[in-house]
């Protein structure tokens, strides 16, 4: 092994403090002109969070295709007004609007976002609809964070807005939630932590589909699109350096916790494109030399205790990383996560007890404070089936190692 590459293996023992706060950095590149389309509005792995309404907050109005509006002011001042356009739908539609209560398992900086549901879920528009939000007390530019979900809580994602306006104004094709919450930088960073998990999902999979399918033409002897894949291929590699590696290097200067998360995947592509003959990364070890002194600069890593459950399934585990694959175990029961901000579990237990879910975290703000875990998913054991929602507490400690 050559001395540089014995460095930077030192480098990568170091990891996992922060600087810059240029979200400007993270603004979409242009791609090239033969980029595969690619779904980025969507979470890959979902991110759900627990909703609760004040059903005493509430207004409804019947809209018709002429267009109208709703407002509801709710308790503590905040105004909303949701503006639909003529012709956006066919037919007159009551729709509700229903403040919310709190909102937990999102990576805000509370569970207390400026936030309404707007029903009936899934309404779909023929034409895009705004939704305006005045909160009552103003938040700072650059911590607001402006979400919306699905259903009734399901795939938490950053809201398209109208990026001209310095109202915030969120725009919809379809219902359900919509709101905005203060960031911290840790919440801004794990805000991008998410995307980039997005996005490299999709991206793996669209390299899977364009691999497998030249590997078929080839073993047929079909030459037709031959010199295409490659250029495709090298699309995929740029848009993964724009929408997963600038993100996590982003999110690493906003907090240290996620430096290691970004030195996989900066050299995971590398890796990957040896394999499929794309051009080598010119500045690669630039990347991984400073995420690297961030990771040694950081006072505590992804590592905590982790406590609480659901009934019978009770915890209390050290796990050194979050953001890597890892398992709780009690009272017999062993329950294995994909690792990350937000992933999938599964779990065995007593009596032929098994299950699946999804899981989110929301990391503390600060690297002294605690963060919680929430799970839903369901399961069975001998004789009888369960659903439910785990409820962990997550303590830092010291890094493992």
């Amino acid at each position: 092994m050559s001395k540089t590459n014995l460095v930077i293996v030192g480098l990568i023992l170091l990891l996992s403090s922060i600087g810059c706060k240029s979200i400007q950095s993270i603004l979409p590149r242009n791609s090239a002109a033969n980029a595969p389309v690619i779904d980025f509005t969507t979470a890959g792995k979902p991110v759900n969070v627990n909703v609760q309404l004040d059903k005493r907050q509430t207004a409804s109005g019947k809209i018709s295709s002429s267009g109208g509006s709703v407002s509801l002011t709710a308790a503590d001042g905040s105004k909303f007004t949701l503006d639909v356009p003529a012709k956006a739908l066919e037919r007159e539609t009551e729709i509700t609007m229903t403040a919310l209560k709190s909102m937990s398992g999102a990576p805000l900086e509370n569970n207390k976002p400026t936030a309404v549901q707007l029903e009936p879920s899934g309404l779909f528009f023929k034409e895009m609809v705004t939704l305006t939000i005045v909160p009552a007390k103003a938040i700072p530019i650059k911590e607001q964070i402006i979400f919306g979900y699905e259903g009734d809580g399901k795939d938490y994602h950053l809201a398209l807005i109208d990026p001209k306006s310095k109202d915030i104004k969120i725009k919809l094709m379809e219902f359900s939630g919509a709101g905005v919450g203060s960031g911290s930088d840790a919440a801004w960073a794990a805000n991008l932590q998410i995307q980039a998990e997005t996005a490299r999902t999709r991206l793996t999979q669209k390299a899977g589909e364009i691999t497998q399918a030249e590997r078929i033409r080839q073993l047929l002897g079909d030459e037709s699109g031959s010199d295409e894949w490659a250029g495709q291929i090298k699309s995929i590699m740029d848009q993964y350096d724009d929408q997963v590696i600038r993100k996590e290097m982003v999110a690493a200067e906003l907090d240290c916790r996620f430096a290691r998360r970004a030195i996989q995947d900066i050299i995971g592509a590398e890796r990957q494109r040896q394999l499929l003959g794309a051009n080598p990364d010119p500045n690669i070890w630039q990347k991984v030399e400073k995420l690297a002194k961030i990771g040694a600069e950081c006072k505590k890593a992804a590592a905590f205790q982790i406590v609480g459950g659901l009934d019978d399934w009770q915890t209390s585990t050290k796990v050194c990383d979050i953001l890597q694959p890892f398992t709780l175990t009690g009272g017999g029961f062993k329950n294995e996560f994909s690792g990350g901000l937000s992933g999938t579990y599964s779990y065995t237990g007593p009596f032929n007890a098994h299950g699946t879910g999804t899981y989110t975290i929301s990391l503390p703000d600060g690297l002294d404070k605690p963060g919680t875990m929430t799970g839903t998913g369901e399961g069975s054991a001998e004789g009888y089936s369960n659903t439910g929602t785990e409820k962990y507490t997550l303590t830092p400690i010291e890094p493992c190692g």
